[in-house]
């Protein structure tokens, strides 16, 4: 569940804010969030994220 909020509100904001605009550019821009959010949290739980950002 703390994985699955964020990609779910991430994926929406985008399909929101990308009215109008082409299929393969809002796919694009999807794929991309999704991977950047999928990449932090797994640094996140690697251990590798600064301890100074993390929560508490």
């Amino acid at each position: 569940m703390e994985m699955l909020i964020p990609l779910l509100v991430g994926a929406t904001l985008i399909w929101l804010i990308g009215r109008g605009v082409p299929w393969n550019a809002k796919l694009m821009t999807l794929v991309v969030t999704l991977a950047v959010i999928v990449l932090i949290v797994m640094l996140e739980r690697g251990g590798y994220w600064p301890q100074d950002w993390r929560r508490s």
